[in-house]
């Protein structure tokens, strides 16, 4: 049985040989000083956060980096053993492209992944509920959006697991097949149609966001499809 490190660098090679097939993997990946799980956040898999950028010839994708890593004790526990983790990634895609790793941190699309990838880890099963429900949409608090994407509460809408067109949205991983799932911000509009038509409206708001094109992109200057 590898040792956890060996599936853990096993899992990341992997998941980089992915991202340097579809553009270019920043050499660098993104992380805090300090873990957020030291300080009340939800552990990821193997305790480590990171986040990567990839440069497309016309987008930017910002993804998660370790919640598809094994468990921390998954050349222990037998029960852990066969999973990279959660199974996921998650993405957002854009067509800014931020040339730096402070206009990364500031910005309001590492500011959206981030929260869903914290959502993803506390909710342990993100996986699952993709499965069954093909989108989820949700709101979470994600501060360096714009005002104009705000409900009352304060919070912002997004949809999970709209499919990119060109290329895959899986790969496979050392230990299991690892999803790509893709973030896209939606409009206050959108959000709104959602929360009144329920689970009617997130299947009609995805099949719009689909015909609308660039399905797995966000963009602050997009129109609303509703």
């Amino acid at each position: 049985m590898p040792s956890f490190e060996e599936l853990t660098q096993a899992a990341g090679e992997l998941r980089n040989a992915y991202w340097q097939q579809i553009g270019e993997l920043a050499p660098d990946v993104i992380s805090h000083l300090i873990n957020p799980a030291f300080m009340g956040g939800p552990a990821w898999p193997a305790l480590r956060q990171a986040f990567v950028k990839v440069t497309t010839p016309t987008t930017m994708v910002l993804a998660s980096d370790g919640l598809s890593d094994p468990y921390s004790d998954a050349d222990t526990n037998p029960e852990n053993a066969g999973y990279n983790g959660l199974g996921l990634e998650m993405y957002v895609e854009t067509s800014e492209i931020l040339s730096t790793y402070d206009l990364i941190m500031e910005s309001w699309q590492f500011d959206v992944l981030y929260q869903v990838s914290q959502l993803a880890a506390q909710n342990g099963n993100l996986l699952g509920l993709l499965d069954n429900y093909q989108f989820l949409t949700t709101e979470i608090y994600a501060n360096k959006v714009p005002d104009t994407f705000r409900n009352s509460a304060g919070r912002v809408g997004v949809i999970l697991g709209l499919q990119s067109e060109t290329r895959s949205n899986t790969l496979q991983g050392n230990l299991e097949e690892i999803r790509l799932v893709n973030t896209k911000l939606l409009t206050l509009d959108e959000l709104e149609f959602v929360l009144e038509k329920k689970e009617k409206g997130r299947m009609e708001l995805a099949e719009l966001l689909i015909q609308q094109g660039n399905a797995t992109l966000s963009d602050l200057t997009r129109k609303s499809v509703v």
